[in-house]
C-alpha cells in the first residue's frame, strides 16, 4: 500500500489518465504495423518522405488536406532514419503515440465536463471501441487522427477557459484538416459569449492571438520556402473550387454500408454516443443550471457535435470521413454514464460503467487480434519483385503512392492525385493542353513502370497506356503497367508472379 502511494505521489495529475494510456498502448499494439498501405494513407505517408527530404507540402504531392497532414508523418520518417529501421514502422509509431493520446485526452474531457471519473473512463472506453480508430492506431499515417488529437485538445482548453491555447490547437487542427475549424469555432463561440462582459473582449483577444501564431508561422514558413503559391492552391484553392462533396443521402445504404465497413459492430456505439450526447446537452439546456460554466461547455460540446454530425453528413465518402464526430460520440457516451448514475446508488453506477468499460475492451481486442494484418509484407514483396524483375526501373504514380513508399523512390511530378475534383485543378493548371498535355509529358518521361489506382486508367491517359504500355498485372492496391520497351519475356514474369501472389503470413 505505502509503494502505492508513493507512486501516486510521484506521477503528476490523475494516475488514471496512466492506465488509460496504456490500456489503449496495448489495444493498439496488438493490432501490429503491418497492415495494407491503402492508396489514402500511402498519400500521407509519401508526402511525410517528401518533407523529411526536405520538400515543402504540396511540392512534394498536391493534396487537399492541411500542412501538417504532411509534416507530421515527416517526423517518423525522421525517427526512423535516425534509429536506422523502417521508415512506414517509424510513422506508425508517431501516429500509435497520438492515438494514445487521444484517448487519454477524451478520457480527461469527459472527467472534466461531468466531474466524474467514471463518465471519463466511459468516453475513453467508447473512443478505444471505435474498430476504424484502431484500424488508423497502428496502420497510420492518417490526417484525421491528429485532426482529431488537436480537435480534443481545443474542447479541453475551451472547458478550461484557457482561450489562448483553444486558439492554438484549433488552429493547429484547421492545418492539418480544414473542416475541422467550423466545429470547433461552434464550441468555442458558445463558452466564449457565455463569458461576462468585463472579460469578453480579453478573451476574444487571447483566443485570436492563438489562432494567429500558427497561422502566421505557417505562412512565413511557405513563403521562405518559396512555395506560398502551393500552399494556397492546396489549402485553400483547391477546396474552394474544385473538390465534389458527396452526401451521405446520395446513396444511403452503399454509405451506410461503407460505414459499417469500418467500425463493424462500433458503429452502433457511434451512433447511441452521438444521440445521447445531443439528448445531454438539450437536457442541460433546458435545465435551471445553464448559465453555470460547466453546463455551458456541456452544451458548447453539443453543439459542436450536431456540427459535426451535419458536415459528415455533407461529406461522406468513406468511414474515415466519421473521424470527425468520433470525440463527440465518444463524450456522448461519457455523458451518458454520467446521467444513468443520477438514477443509481454510487456502487451501482461503479458497476454498471465498470461493465460497459469491460465491454468495451473486450469490442477493442477482438478487433485488434482479429483484424491483425501482414499485408505489407506481401506490397513490399511484390514491389521487390518488379525491381528485381526490371533492374533500374522507374515508377509513375497515378493514385497509387504504395510503391513510392514503399521503394523509397521519388514521382517525377507533385500530380499523383486525381479524384472528387482534382482532376479539374490539374487540367486547369497544367500548360500546354491541361489533361491531354499532361497525358503526353508522361509518355514523354517514359518511366518503366506506372502505377494505376484501383479506379483504373483514367480516361485522359487510355491513349498513353494503351500506345506505350503493357498490362502486367495486379498488384496488392495498384495495378502495373510496363513500358513496350522492356523484354515482353520480363513482363510477362511479372505477370505471371503478380497472379501467383505472395504469401500474406
Amino acid at each position: 500500500m505505502r509503494r502505492a502511494a508513493e507512486w501516486r505521489t510521484r506521477l503528476p495529475g490523475d494516475p488514471v489518465t496512466y492506465v488509460v494510456g496504456v490500456a489503449a498502448l496495448v489495444v493498439f499494439a496488438l493490432h501490429g504495423f503491418q497492415g495494407r498501405l491503402s492508396r489514402d494513407l500511402a498519400v500521407y505517408a509519401y508526402a511525410g518522405q517528401q518533407v523529411a527530404d526536405g520538400v515543402p507540402p504540396y511540392e512534394g504531392i498536391m493534396n487537399r488536406a492541411g500542412p501538417l497532414a504532411h509534416m507530421v508523418p515527416a517526423v517518423g520518417v525522421g525517427l526512423a532514419r535516425l534509429g536506422g529501421f523502417g521508415e512506414i514502422l517509424g510513422m506508425r509509431l508517431v501516429f500509435l503515440a497520438v492515438s494514445v493520446a487521444c484517448v487519454c485526452l477524451i478520457y480527461v474531457l469527459g472527467r472534466t465536463l461531468f466531474a466524474s471519473r467514471l463518465a471519463g473512463l466511459a468516453a475513453g472506453a467508447a473512443l478505444l471501441s471505435f474498430a476504424g480508430f484502431i484500424e488508423y492506431a497502428s496502420n497510420g499515417p492518417r490526417e484525421k487522427t491528429v485532426m482529431v488529437a488537436f480537435l480534443l485538445g481545443t474542447l479541453l482548453a475551451m472547458t478550461g477557459r484557457r482561450w489562448f491555447a483553444a486558439g492554438v490547437c484549433l488552429c493547429l487542427a484547421t492545418l492539418t484538416w480544414q473542416p475541422v475549424f467550423i466545429v470547433g469555432l461552434a464550441a468555442i463561440a458558445v463558452a466564449l459569449l457565455a463569458e461576462p462582459r468585463d472579460r469578453w473582449l480579453r478573451a476574444l483577444g487571447r483566443l485570436t492571438a492563438g489562432l494567429l501564431v500558427p497561422a502566421v508561422v505557417c505562412v512565413v514558413y511557405f513563403a521562405i520556402a518559396g512555395a506560398l503559391r502551393a500552399f494556397i492552391d492546396g489549402f485553400l484553392l483547391i477546396n474552394l473550387r474544385y473538390t465534389e462533396a458527396s452526401s451521405f443521402f446520395d446513396r444511403p445504404g452503399s454509405k451506410w454500408g461503407r460505414l459499417t465497413d469500418g467500425y463493424g459492430l462500433s458503429t452502433w456505439v457511434l451512433v447511441a454516443g452521438l444521440v445521447a450526447l445531443t439528448v445531454v446537452a438539450i437536457r442541460v439546456l433546458v435545465g435551471g443550471q445553464r448559465r453555470e460554466p460547466a453546463s455551458i461547455s456541456v452544451i458548447a460540446v453539443g453543439l459542436a457535435g450536431i456540427v459535426s454530425i451535419a458536415w459528415t453528413l455533407r461529406n461522406f465518402n468513406g468511414w474515415p470521413d466519421a473521424f470527425l464526430v468520433l470525440p463527440f460520440a465518444a463524450i456522448g457516451i461519457g455523458g451518458l454514464a454520467e446521467a444513468v448514475g443520477d438514477y443509481l446508488r454510487p456502487r451501482a453506477t461503479v458497476l454498471v460503467t465498470s461493465a460497459w468499460v469491460a465491454v468495451a475492451v473486450v469490442l477493442a481486442l477482438t478487433y485488434s487480434i482479429g483484424a491483425r494484418s501482414h499485408a505489407l509484407d506481401q506490397q513490399r514483396h511484390q514491389v521487390a519483385m518488379i525491381r528485381e524483375e526490371i533492374p533500374g526501373a522507374t515508377f509513375l504514380s497515378i493514385e497509387a503512392p504504395q510503391p513510392l513508399v514503399i521503394s523509397g523512390m521519388t514521382n517525377p511530378t507533385r500530380y499523383q492525385m486525381f479524384r472528387d475534383g482534382l482532376d479539374r485543378y490539374v487540367h486547369r493548371h497544367w500548360r500546354p493542353g491541361g489533361l491531354a498535355g499532361f497525358a503526353d509529358w508522361i509518355g514523354q518521361q517514359a518511366p518503366t513502370v506506372i502505377a494505376i489506382g484501383r479506379h483504373g486508367v483514367p480516361r485522359w491517359l487510355r491513349d498513353t497506356i494503351d500506345r506505350e504500355y503493357r498490362y502486367a498485372g495486379e498488384a496488392r492496391g495498384w495495378t502495373c503497367y510496363v513500358n513496350r520497351s522492356v523484354d515482353p519475356a520480363v513482363v510477362a514474369e511479372v505477370k505471371a508472379q503478380l497472379k501467383r501472389g505472395s504469401p500474406s503470413r
